[in-house]
């Protein structure tokens, strides 16, 4: 919009000016919209169009309502647009009443600020002729709405109807939620003796364009990785006394960064000594990230099988050579085929790969030639990332410079990802979205039968408590009933952290204890 049609919000019944500019930010460009507040003056206003954002209850029903003025040419108008003979162009209501709440899958519409989305994101549609796919939600997690219509004894086409009619999401979507929540939720309990560990090694050989992560390169700080190990082998010994002295059960470990093995092999067989040391590890889970590699060798592999470790990480990203190089990645695809293969000659039988679709400059053959490579393969999992300009990248740093993949196109990459892993027989099990990602879509885990990270689910369901070490871990403790979370995060900066890790451990003992 241009600054003579600034598009003017007026809310009134609920306080959400956050949940609403979220869901602008997919329509507009930040400057094209505008908030009515107490400090508006006449002076201030420009003519332009109006949604009109309201919400009504009694004790039995609850309204709500969003309208469109395509212009609205006089101050007071806004004040009160109904007090003058002019229809919106467009209108969208939900009458919400206590029985509506008692009926399955009714425990969505206790959202008002989901359905009131809803209505917004309804009217917004016709405006723009933009479909949002997944509707009024901005959330992270949407697959606990579609286990809430499954609990509620609800089919998959009870729970797709449910779903789009309360937050108008696609019927594709809905039916992504319906099939990943079947899968997730027999590995869905409450059991506050069961506990997850994330391990974070903060480093990496090169940082990717597009990552955000607690990563720094190896060159540049690899004086620090003496020190690091040493605060983390105490944090690690630290968390095994609270487990032992807890009597918890570890049900999985996840080894992340960063890029662990971008460790030389006498490090990365130490912190995986002091981990088998430290806890339980019989039947257990244990992933580590293995992501580029050119890290990877045979003497490493072995390390990591002598060290228990049932279930690695290979990731390509892409398998065309000039966005490798193009995103910072300084390995070939010949290398990701060469080191897939050498760690199924060493007996890794659960081999996950992730790929992103919609990296600069790629277009859909470029990314159907990715699959076709990864078919070939034949992992056992893959992990479908939908790229997301995350603010810490350098890529949003630099995003003038690279061309951002159209959102039609992001779409049809992420459906031919869905046939891919079909014809591998592999069925989607984790789901989750995150800010700034393209076309509002979702990042997607895919696995053959029995394959399922149980560490991806419950990090998704929060259910279970997950104790995480390392720098910038963030650790989430689930109250016994499950019903509540207490999040800690170590500090950031590897130097901080290897300063600052007795206050760290004595805060997660509080914390936990808290509980």
């Amino acid at each position: 919009m241009s600054e003579s049609k600034k598009l003017w919000i007026k809310i009134t019944g609920i306080d959400m000016d956050l949940e609403v500019w979220q869901l602008l930010h997919l329509f507009f460009d930040d400057d094209s919209f505008a908030f009515i507040n107490e400090d508006m003056t006449e002076n201030n206003f420009i003519p332009g169009p109006l949604l009109n954002i309201s919400v009504s209850n009694d004790e039995e029903v609850w309204l709500c309502e969003a309208e469109y003025y395509q212009n609205i040419n006089k101050y007071e108008m806004l004040k009160n647009i109904h007090e003058y003979d002019i229809k919106p162009l467009y209108s969208s209501k939900q009458n919400i009443s206590n029985q509506d709440l008692k009926k399955p899958g009714g425990r969505l519409f206790e959202s008002r600020k989901i359905i009131v989305g809803t209505c917004i994101v309804k009217v917004l549609s016709k405006v723009t002729n933009k479909l949002l796919p997944y509707g009024s939600l901005t959330g992270v997690r949407p697959v606990k709405l579609a286990m809430q219509c499954i609990e509620d004894g609800l089919d998959k086409q009870g729970t797709i109807n449910q779903l789009v009619k309360a937050t108008a999401m696609s019927e594709n979507k809905a039916a992504l939620l319906y099939d990943v929540a079947v899968v997730e939720r027999p590995f869905i309990n409450i059991d506050p003796k069961s506990i997850h560990l994330y391990i974070g090694i903060p480093f990496c050989v090169s940082r990717c364009l597009y990552c955000s992560f607690t990563s720094y390169p190896m060159g540049r700080y690899k004086s620090l990785i003496p020190r690091f190990l040493e605060a983390i082998e105490k944090e690690i010994r630290y968390v095994g006394k609270i487990v032992d002295e807890n009597n918890l059960n570890v049900k999985s470990v996840y080894i992340g960064g960063g890029t662990p093995t971008a460790l030389d092999n006498l490090s990365l067989n130490r912190v995986l000594n002091i981990v088998n040391e430290s806890f339980n590890l019989k039947n257990v889970e244990f992933t580590l990230e293995a992501g580029r590699p050119d890290t990877i060798t045979q003497e490493k592999l072995y390390t990591m099988k002598m060290n228990n470790i049932t279930r690695i990480s290979i990731n390509p990203q892409t398998m065309n050579s000039s966005t490798l190089k193009a995103i910072g990645r300084n390995h070939t695809p010949e290398e990701i085929i060469e080191k897939f293969g050498m760690a199924r000659e060493t007996g890794f039988d659960n081999i996950n790969m992730d790929i992103i679709a919609g990296l600069p400059n790629e277009d859909e053959k470029m990314f159907r030639y990715t699959l076709e490579q990864i078919e070939k393969l034949a992992p056992d999992s893959i992990t479908v990332h939908t790229m997301a300009v995350k603010r810490a990248s350098i890529l949003h740093d630099d995003i003038d410079n690279y061309i951002i993949t159209p959102d039609n196109v992001v779409e049809t990459m992420i459906e031919d990802a869905r046939l891919s892993a079909k014809n591998m027989n592999m069925k989607p099990y984790y789901l989750y979205r995150q800010k700034n990602i393209l076309a509002n879509l979702e990042n997607t885990g895919y696995a053959k039968e029995g394959y399922e990270c149980l560490y991806n689910i419950h990090t998704m369901e929060e259910v279970q408590s997950i104790i995480a070490m390392g720098a910038g871990a963030i650790s989430k403790f689930v109250s016994p009933d499950g019903k509540s979370i207490k999040r800690t995060c170590n500090v950031k900066e590897v130097a901080q952290y290897i300063d600052r890790i007795d206050e760290m451990l004595e805060r997660k003992k509080v914390v936990y204890e808290s509980l």
